[in-house]
């Protein structure tokens, strides 16, 4: 399954890189792709959205809607 969201405070590769790293440790997360010009993030795999926004807690990161 595949499941695309915005996210904010994405500024530079750097934030792209970091929010990547903290997805792909994530269970049942095959692979993520940020598309930093359109602040989109997709996600392979069934992670629920739950543990997506768990996972950008305590950063400057913000997960949108699909």
């Amino acid at each position: 399954m595949e499941k695309t969201y915005a996210i904010s405070g994405l500024k530079c590769q750097g934030c792209a890189d970091n929010v990547t790293e903290r997805f792909s440790a994530l269970k049942k997360v095959e692979n993520v792709t940020v598309d930093l010009e359109q602040s989109l993030v997709t996600i392979t795999g069934n992670p629920s959205k739950w543990s997506l926004k768990r996972a950008l807690k305590g950063s400057p990161y913000k997960l949108g809607s699909e």
